[in-house]
């Protein structure tokens, strides 16, 4: 097991954290699920504006282009024999974005044959900490 290297600041946004924490293990387990043995997965936020940006990376073998745009619908997945092979109900995706878009974000996906996948989303920070990331 390598060690993980991470830099934090606090950062204040309202969310409901189990819903969150949902979220990012979804994206994670898919990540592990589809990156190739020995290979790094990275999770990454930073604040962006007047949100907070989480990132999670891998270096699996991608997602075909003209499965982009339906990656997040209900049942949906990258290939029929994913779930005897992997596991998972092609749900996940489908209830994250119903997640991130009850708290006011926004979610997206980037991949590259053969070079691996980000899901990436945003969430509005509080008032409070937006209007420290102004100043």
């Amino acid at each position: 097991m390598r060690p993980a290297n991470f830099a934090a600041s606090m950062v204040t946004f309202d969310a409901d954290p189990d819903r969150i924490i949902q979220t990012l293990t979804n994206l994670l387990a898919n990540a592990v699920k589809f990156s190739p043995e020995g290979t790094s997965i990275s999770v990454k936020a930073a604040i962006e504006d007047s949100s907070v940006r989480f990132d999670v990376i891998d270096k699996g073998r991608g997602i075909p282009t003209e499965k982009l745009d339906r990656i997040f619908d209900r049942f949906e997945q990258v290939d029929s024999s994913d779930s005897r092979v992997h596991g998972g109900t092609g749900l996940g995706l489908t209830i994250s974005q119903r997640i991130v878009n009850q708290h006011g974000g926004r979610i997206w996906v980037a991949s590259e044959l053969g070079k691996g996948t980000t899901f990436s989303f945003v969430l509005p920070l509080s008032q409070m900490a937006a209007a420290n990331v102004d100043q």
